[in-house]
């Protein structure tokens, strides 16, 4: 497994693996990251076969000084996408690339990480509460 930085000829794979295993209402397309260019160190690809099998996108969020008074916090981030195709899940690809982006976080002296998980991404979760994450929100809906 080879973990690198994004090029722009890896947009194509990066967005058929989102529409294919990530939980998004509509179909993202290369807008959609065209913020990675502000925090190019965070979107990293793995590579695995010649092919990109999984990636991570995150950034440094800007939020005002009160909120982040409120988070006893510095200075956030956000994980935008954590993608792993469903076989190379379990075999440590997902921590991988998040111990990077941290590591690029934390040069960046960044001392809050936030992200959203799908109620549907268990196997994300896992992850995410193994890494230390914590829940802070819940997000519902109800059908009429």
């Amino acid at each position: 497994m080879n973990i690198r930085p994004f090029t722009p000829e890896d947009i194509t794979q990066i967005i058929s693996l989102t529409n294919e295993y990530a939980s998004f209402d509509s179909d993202v397309t290369a807008a959609d990251f065209s913020s990675a260019h502000a925090f190019p160190q965070g979107l990293l690809v793995a590579e695995a076969a010649g092919r990109i099998v999984a990636f991570i996108f995150g950034y440094i969020k800007e939020v005002p000084g009160t909120i982040l008074n409120r988070w006893n916090a510095q200075k956030a981030a956000q994980i935008n996408l954590l993608v792993v195709e469903p076989p190379y899940r379990r075999q440590g690809t997902g921590e991988t690339l998040m111990r990077k982006l941290e590591d690029a976080f934390r040069e960046e002296d960044v001392d809050l990480i936030l992200l959203h998980c799908p109620a549907e991404a268990t196997e994300a979760k896992h992850l995410y509460d193994k890494l230390g994450f914590e829940v802070r929100a819940y997000a519902m809906k109800k059908r009429l």
